[in-house]
């Protein structure tokens, strides 16, 4: 099914504040590798979103991917 309006706009904000989160904390750079957020994507309903990561160079990505599924509480 295609992406309303609406899900693409709501997709796009969300990208633009997670990427600037990345970069304040210090995330998008790790150890010689680069995080970011390359796709979101938001129910119909707009209550769900999903953010897919692209890690390039990093050592441990399932490491990192852990740590940051355990500081998403303090965004």
């Amino acid at each position: 099914m295609e992406e309303s309006k609406r899900q693409k706009q709501v997709a796009k904000l969300i990208m633009e504040e997670m990427s600037d989160i990345f970069q304040r904390e210090g995330i998008n750079i790790v150890e010689g590798g680069m995080v970011s957020i390359s796709k979101v994507m938001v129910s119909l309903d707009l209550l769900e979103a999903r953010n897919y990561l692209s890690f390039f160079q990093v050592k441990n990505p399932s490491d990192l991917l852990h740590t940051i599924k355990d500081r998403t509480g303090e965004w």
